[in-house]
């Protein structure tokens, strides 16, 4: 549904252009149905749309505001609304299908209600009555752009350029091909490249002719009027270019993309041969030649997305014989030489450089860089970067030109070429010259990666004596930082005791640099951060040899003082939110996100830090926020800006390609289509659905929406999805052999695209008990108390179906699932190793087995009732019987889970003497150990009492 903005918007739009199109009577009569829609009082716009109705029953602005009215109120069934729909189209003869503004608001209306194929064949047979009615073409083209229907979009537009003198309609038309075969799936590529190839040939005929040409010749454009129509041209090229190559290697003649018999294409940029007898150029070259000529120079030279375009086409489709790397090298030389210090231009010199190498003519078995002329492009780069690094004017401030020929010294590793630099050497001389900038670790850790052995035991020689250094500076600092996480990440196998030493010396040396940021405003980060986040990481590395949980508590008192004194350091303040998660305090863990102010695409790319596996704290105490340590809120909040999200994203779309900013489009397509398929979209929409089942708040009105959005999440497949989860926002300072920070610190395995299909298949078994649902390998992404409540949706389905005579057995097999759970709560209890966040989810697993169950008990009843079964009454008493078994050991568990939360209620004291000997450090004093310990404490007693008090009132009765 439209947000309430978009509403105002629309309606609005829809009056003004009413204006000019009704009399003033007219006008007056529909001003109130408007204001009462400005208002959002819906009720009041239907009752003066049907008065109005009463008096003139065939007004299609009645009609449509009707539609609109209804569309918005909760209350009105969708078969009504496309009931009054039907009616404004047939009206007066079908005079809606020729009025745009009414089509728009109509067309809106069934989007609103699920029938958006409707709302574009409702604009498709409008514009087949109106051939020649320009407005509602064009509305009838962006509407199917606003849908994502490209064949539609590429159908209407060439109609319209062929029809309507707007050159607006010819590029559309272009670019609406190129929307349409971008994926390089299209099976009817070739031909729709080769009518876009006629379309451009034809329209830029003229520059085949004599310059001096006089008349309409004369008027026509000789060049490209903008970058976007330049920008378009180039990507139908690439298109071009890349299903040639798709296809170099088929037989069949379906894949040629232009006949032999076709003229040559013409373009300003691509000028056709001298003689009629030379042969066209491959549609690789073409691109070349396209991107070599003086009308790219002139769009290149102020664009820099289309000079970083050029540098790309030129490696992937350059070669040694069509002088394509040779000029690429000559321009990115120049342009470095010219002073610029892009990074992209240095990356792009040395791939090009490496290109020209590695095709370089060289003796047999001898590898490509033995040959001279291989040497000679090599040593050409490395002599340019090192005077610029050495003895150019930004020699001194410009890391990049050093940086580069650490790049080269890499690439020349790789493969094996023994002529370029040893990587070690200048590895180090990077540090040392650049090692006080933040960056620093960042820029040299893709090659600390591939250092050699002997490389890495020397620059840790070199490092020993920098990280033992004074910080009175923040440069000194920031070196003596970068010299300890080069050092971590390069470090042999690590101890316990090691990682506690290391901890502690990292927290000593924070306190040390703290001094620094003294007098910075509060909105600054201090200079010694990264010693606390060096400190956490290694305390987290040491609870995972150990298993002992007084380190992570330890890690949090670290980071919630650090977090005191650099409120905006969110590396940080995420691992503490992943901290708090894994010792099971979600209401501190939520507070802390919640300071992140998360808002726009961020929902879909850091959302996961508190609702990866929410439902394990779906339940809230208390209706006050501020006593909610459930993440309800934060759940709803997400799936709201998903619905507004894609919608909004259309809308970029739309509005790129009415403003004629055509270089945008295809980069918000692909935007609008990562939204489209987002996983973490499709967690959240699981997530919300398992935490309205716990909470009890799944209404008989929202199971079919269930069912819909279960079914389509099972139907997915890995490759459906795009995962556009931030996971890099958390740096990792843990060595490179152990696993990442992220992963050490996140709830269980990371749910990736088979946990969401089978745990919707396990939530599909329940909504639609006679549905089948087939049985798949349980993915390792599923967590233990996951993979029983996935096995127990199959026991529970086969319960539900069951015959009268089967069903003792199959009941009995299911209701095992909750006593399994039992046993396994009591194990864990007493197990050193289990984190508090999987006690509390084992039990709330249990919970929302037993939701599930009276879900699908209800289900199946309705089932058996609309199907008339004669022994409906005895299933429907076995059912319940079925209830009544599982309740009792669920009600069980509850009580010793309440029994649980009053014992961690008075770990307070274990807490603050885990960290006791954090009180050497002056500022760690008892009282702040003590504070952090009660919030903790206070927390996971909260998040448990909420759960055992739901399971009270669940098995009540």
């Amino acid at each position: 549904m439209a947000s309430p903005n978009q509403v105002t918007a629309l309606v609005r739009s829809f009056y003004a252009q009413r204006r000019a199109r009704l009399s003033p009577t007219d006008l007056r009569a529909i001003a109130p149905i408007c204001s009462a829609l400005e208002a959002h009082n819906h009720k009041r716009a239907l009752l003066l749309a049907d008065q109005l109705l009463k008096k003139l029953p065939a007004d299609p602005s009645a009609l449509a505001l009707k539609a609109l009215a209804l569309s918005l109120s909760s209350s009105s069934p969708r078969s009504e609304v496309v009931k009054v729909v039907d009616t404004a189209k047939s009206a007066n003869g079908g005079a809606a299908l020729a009025d745009a503004e009414v089509l728009t608001l109509l067309t809106h209306v069934l989007r609103a209600v699920g029938r958006g194929d409707d709302a574009l064949e409702l604009l498709a047979e409008a514009v087949s009555k109106n051939p020649d009615n320009e407005e509602l073409s064009t509305e009838a083209f962006l509407q199917h752009v606003r849908a994502n229907d490209r064949k539609g979009a590429q159908q209407t537009s060439l109609r319209m350029s062929k029809h309507f003198k707007d050159d607006r309609y010819f590029w559309w038309s272009i670019l609406s091909t190129v929307l349409l075969v971008r994926d390089r799936t299209h099976p009817d590529a070739a031909l729709l490249l080769s009518v876009t190839e006629r379309q451009l040939s034809t329209r830029y005929a003229h520059l085949a002719q004599p310059e001096e040409t006089t008349g309409d010749l004369a008027k026509k454009p000789r060049g490209y009027n903008s970058a976007d129509e330049f920008h378009v041209v180039t990507r139908f090229l690439e298109l071009r270019a890349q299903y040639a190559s798709s296809s170099a290697s088929s037989s069949s003649s379906s894949a040629t993309l232009a006949s032999s018999s076709a003229p040559p294409l013409v373009l300003p940029s691509l000028l056709p041969a001298p003689t009629p007898d030379a042969p066209a150029p491959s549609p690789a070259d073409a691109l070349l030649a396209h991107f070599a000529s003086p009308e790219a120079d002139k769009w290149c030279a102020t664009n820099l997305g289309l000079e970083l375009w050029r540098r790309e086409v030129g490696l992937e489709y350059g070669t040694r014989e069509n002088g394509a790397w040779e000029r690429e090298v000559k321009r990115l030389r120049g342009a470095l030489e010219k002073g610029d210090t892009n990074w992209h231009t240095m990356l792009y010199l040395i791939r090009t450089s490496l290109a020209l190498a590695s095709s370089s003519t060289t003796p047999a078995g001898a590898p490509p860089s033995s040959s001279g002329e291989a040497l000679a492009h090599l040593t050409s780069a490395r002599d340019l970067f090192r005077r610029l690094a050495t003895d150019g004017p930004k020699a001194r401030v410009e890391r990049g030109y050093l940086l580069a020929l650490v790049e080269l010294a890499r690439e020349g590793q790789v493969r094996g070429w023994s002529e370029c630099d040893p990587l070690g050497p200048l590895v180090q001389e990077y540090f040392e010259r650049f090692g006080t900038k933040a960056c620093g670790f960042d820029d040299l850790h893709p090659y600390l990666e591939v250092l050699a052995d002997r490389d890495v035991v020397a620059l840790r020689d070199v490092l020993q004596g920098v990280a033992g250094g004074a910080v009175q500076t923040v440069a000194a600092a920031t070196k003596v930082i970068n010299a300890h996480k080069i050092l971590r990440f390069l470090a042999p196998q690590a101890t316990v005791e090691g990682e506690k030493d290391a901890a502690d010396d990292f927290v000593r040396r924070y306190f040390e640099a703290l001094p620094l940021g003294k007098d910075l405003p509060p909105t600054e980060l201090q200079p010694a951060d990264d010693f606390a986040l060096l400190a956490c990481q290694a305390l987290v590395r040491a609870f995972h040899l150990s298993h002992d949980r007084a380190y992570l508590d330890r890690a949090l008192v670290i980071g919630e003082h650090a977090l005191q004194r650099s409120k905006y350091k969110y590396q940080l303040r995420i691992l503490v939110v992943n901290l708090l998660r894994l010792v099971g305090a979600s209401s501190l863990s939520l507070a802390h996100y919640r300071l992140f102010g998360v808002k726009n695409i961020q929902h879909d790319t850091l959302s996961h830090l508190v609702l990866a596996r929410g439902a394990t704290f779906a339940i809230g105490q208390g209706g006050n926020r501020a006593n909610d340590v459930g993440v309800w809120d934060e759940v709803l909040g997400t799936e709201a800006w998903y619905a507004g999200g894609r919608r909004e994203a259309a809308e970029m779309v739309v509005k790129a390609v009415s403003l004629g900013a055509l270089a945008k489009v295809e980069d918000f397509g692909a935007f609008r289509e990562r939204l489209d398929t987002s996983l973490q979209g499709g967690l959240v929409t699981l997530e919300a659905l398992r935490m309205r089942v716990l909470r009890a708040q799944l209404d008989p009105d929202d199971v079919d929406d269930a069912v819909e959005d279960v079914a389509k999440l099972v139907g997915a497949t890995d490759d459906t999805y795009s995962d556009n989860r931030d996971f890099k926002t958390l740096p990792n300072y843990q060595r490179k052999t152990d696993s990442t920070i992220w992963q050490q610190t996140e709830l269980a395995g990371r749910q990736d695209a088979a946990w969401l299909r089978v745990f919707a298949g396990a939530y599909s078994r329940f909504l639609s008990p006679s549905t089948d649902v087939p049985a798949v390998d349980l993915p390792p992404s599923l967590f233990r108390s996951e993979a029983a409540l996935v096995i127990f949706s199959q026991h529970a389905q086969a319960a539900l179906l069951a015959s009268l005579e089967d069903a003792p057995e199959k009941e009995q097999a299911a209701v095992v699932f909750f006593k399994e759970q039992a046993e396994l709560f009591a194990a864990a209890q007493d197990d050193p190793k289990t984190l508090p966040w999987e006690l509390v989810q084992i039990v709330q697993v249990a919970l929302e087995a037993f939701a599930l169950l009276e879900l699908g008990i209800n289900q199946r009843l309705d089932e058996l009732a609309s199907q008339k079964a004669p022994d409906q009454a005895k299933h429907q008493k076995r059912l319940r019987t079925l209830r009544n078994a599982a309740r009792e050991p669920l009600k069980a568990l509850g009580v010793k889970l309440t029994a649980h939360g009053k014992k961690v209620g008075k770990e307070r004291a274990k807490f603050v003497a885990g960290v006791s000997d954090l009180t050497q450090f002056e500022a760690l004093d008892e009282n702040r150990i003590t504070n952090v310990a009660h919030a903790v404490t206070e927390s996971r007693k909260s998040a448990i009492e909420a759960l055992g008090s739901a399971i009270h009132r669940r098995t009540a009765k």
